[in-house]
């Protein structure tokens, strides 16, 4: 499946599902190997992330309005890309939004055709049933295309 909208373009694995959506004329975008909540658009998933099981992913990319001191290209937003293979060590309990039991989760500031953006990742399970969880994470991140404004 193919999700395009507001100069993003995303291909998910047949069994994902998401829906991209704009906020304040801002894009925001949540992905998951399980069903997510199409009503759902907090920043980061909140009521996506509270179904998830061992073994589910979700991400979600949300971008950001410069001005107020963010600015594209700089400081946090300053990398160009996410980096990919994502790291498992990088991913804790910790740095998880909402944090719940048995997940963890990572974020990455980037800043692609000029739009700043983070994406924000969460596994579900323990580290065995997590492998193959972000192993599709890396390639939907992957398939990942923004175009300028």
């Amino acid at each position: 499946m193919i999700l395009e909208a507001h100069g993003v373009r995303i291909e998910l694995p047949a069994s994902w599902s998401g829906h991209l959506f704009e906020r304040d004329q801002l894009v925001g975008m949540h992905v998951a190997n399980y069903p997510v909540a199409l009503a759902d658009t907090s920043t980061f998933g909140d009521k996506s992330t509270d179904r998830m099981r061992p073994g589910n992913a979700f991400v979600a990319l949300v971008e950001y309005r410069p001005g107020a001191g963010l600015e594209p290209g700089h400081g946090l937003y300053a990398p160009r890309r996410i980096p990919l293979p994502l790291d498992p060590t990088s991913f804790s309990a910790r740095r998880l939004a909402h944090p719940r039991t048995g997940q963890v989760g990572t974020q990455h500031f980037f800043t692609t055709a000029e739009r700043p953006f983070c994406a924000y990742v969460v596994l579900a399970g323990d580290s065995l049933q997590r492998r193959p969880a972000i192993a599709a994470v890396n390639l939907v991140l992957r398939s990942m295309e923004v175009k300028a404004r």
